[in-house]
């Protein structure tokens, strides 16, 4: 990563554990992106491309749920893929005003190269963490990700 894409970030002395997760998740995010792009995609296309692979072909209201974006801008991550090749989008047999969105060949192709940079991803995320320090992060994590989701729940 160049040393001028590797800001530090803020450290927010009333919100250190906010601040620090934010540092983490924009050092993640830059790494994963410039992973991502040797592979001829960028984020959250790889996302997109997994969740089709997984789930197999489905309306685009479903994508935009899972993706919890705005519509225009999950529209418009899936108008540049579809342009790229690496999906189709077809009128619902079932619903006129719905797409069907699928993967192509050449999306289908990606799919296993995605993984493998995730995994890589993953590798350079962890790397020198213990098996105990891992199991103690991924539980911290966890703890984090259920109050947030259900301070937002209260909202």
């Amino acid at each position: 990563m160049e040393q001028s894409r590797a800001h530090p970030g803020i450290s927010i002395k009333e919100a250190p554990v906010s601040s620090l997760l934010l540092q983490v998740v924009r050092a993640h995010a830059l790494l994963a992106t410039e992973l991502l792009q040797e592979v001829g995609v960028v984020p959250p296309q790889e996302v997109v491309l997994l969740y089709l692979d997984d789930y197999g072909p489905c309306p685009q209201s479903e994508i935009v749920r899972f993706m919890g974006r705005d519509r225009s801008t999950v529209t418009h991550t899936l108008q540049a893929m579809e342009r790229a090749g690496l999906i189709q989008r077809r009128p619902s047999g079932t619903d006129r005003r719905a797409l069907v969105v699928s993967l192509s060949e050449k999306g289908r192709a990606l799919v296993p190269q995605v993984r493998e940079t995730w995994a890589e991803i993953e590798r350079r995320t962890v790397d020198g963490l213990s098996e105990e320090r891992l199991s103690q992060l991924v539980a911290a994590l966890s703890r984090v990700k259920d109050g947030l989701v259900a301070a937002l729940r209260e909202k």
